[in-house]
């Protein structure tokens, strides 16, 4: 008998036809002028694809109460236009924002809202510009700082960050451009090493070392900041609250170097890596829901039926019960 061979997951194929058909495209235009190739990688670099929501996301938002926030984008490249973003909120108490990466929607984060209401908590999640239910086409990583900001500015104090992914990094740039604080953060699979995401960009779509600096400095044209202001060292080295980051060892989409170093360089943090989850399962794990949780819930008063629970507990003891 022949052994059988299984054939590649058809995602796979048109996921690499799709990217043999761009680099070609992008050689092609940089040959006809760089500055034609230069705007087609900007293009693509800040042109997220939208992914519909899995049923147990659709579940989550239907037992939330949704509304629309006013953000303003402020980078050179929208120079001040206004838009709005698709958001829900969960629950009474001190705020927790989640906040979701490239190509994501503030549902991915739903497995949290649970846990975080019953703790006594009030959850808030949004879907930034170009993402989820919110319009637009293009998003650099200001704008979704900018959605950050303004988002916070609307729902009040924030007792405590969830965010994911590219997500980290805009709420990195968050604080330092619109003072967005909370005491307690949690980072999941964070993309914080910006140089980094733009050479694997370039890798992907085959361009040199010139044409990788031209794409650069569009996107600092556009955006308005410098990948240089955009360092750990600037952003997370003076932040005095507390953080906990979590990656998976087997992320491939973004290497567990960047946990590594937002940990080393954000004085009062910590991190837990784990095994075997990747880049989004590890938003649904039950042990990482739990580390969450408790990092996010110190200083909340325990809801009613726990301090219940904790009282009966302490009475049967000073009883000599159980």
């Amino acid at each position: 008998m022949q052994p059988t061979t299984t054939p590649k997951n058809s995602t796979t194929v048109r996921s690499s036809n799709a990217v043999r058909l761009t680099r070609a495209a992008l050689q092609a235009a940089f040959i006809v002028s760089e500055d034609l190739g230069t705007s087609i990688a900007e293009r693509l670099f800040t042109s997220p694809r939208r992914h519909s929501r899995p049923q147990r996301e659709r579940a989550v938002l239907a037992s939330a109460r949704s509304f629309t926030i006013p953000v303003t984008l402020r980078s050179p490249r929208w120079n001040g236009a206004r838009t709005r973003v698709a958001a829900w909120r969960w629950g009474v108490g001190p705020t927790v924002l989640l906040v979701h990466g490239w190509e994501g929607r503030g549902s991915q984060l739903g497995a949290l809202v649970e846990p975080l209401v019953a703790a006594g908590l009030s959850v808030v999640t949004f879907d930034a510009p170009a993402h989820g239910d919110s319009p637009g086409n293009r998003l650099y990583l200001t704008d979704h700082a900018d959605a950050i900001a303004d988002v916070a500015t609307s729902i009040g104090p924030l007792h405590a960050i969830v965010a994911h992914s590219f997500g980290c990094a805009a709420t990195l740039l968050a604080h330092a451009r619109g003072g967005v604080d909370a005491a307690r953060n949690v980072m999941i699979a964070p993309n914080v090493l910006i140089d980094d995401s733009l050479d694997r960009f370039a890798r992907l779509v085959g361009l040199d070392d010139a044409e990788r600096s031209l794409l650069e400095h569009q996107i600092v044209v556009a955006s308005g900041v410098t990948v240089d202001s955009l360092s750990l060292a600037r952003l997370a080295a003076t932040r005095d609250a507390a953080l906990l980051a979590i990656h998976d060892r087997d992320d491939r989409e973004v290497p567990v170097r960047h946990a590594e170093r937002l940990t080393q360089t954000w004085p009062s943090s910590r991190l837990l890596v784990t095994d075997g989850l990747g880049h989004r399962r590890i938003l649904r794990d039950r042990i990482v829901l739990r580390e969450v949780v408790e990092a996010v819930r110190e200083g909340v008063p325990l809801p009613a039926s726990d301090l219940v629970r904790e009282v009966d507990r302490l009475v049967d003891a000073l009883d000599g019960g159980p």
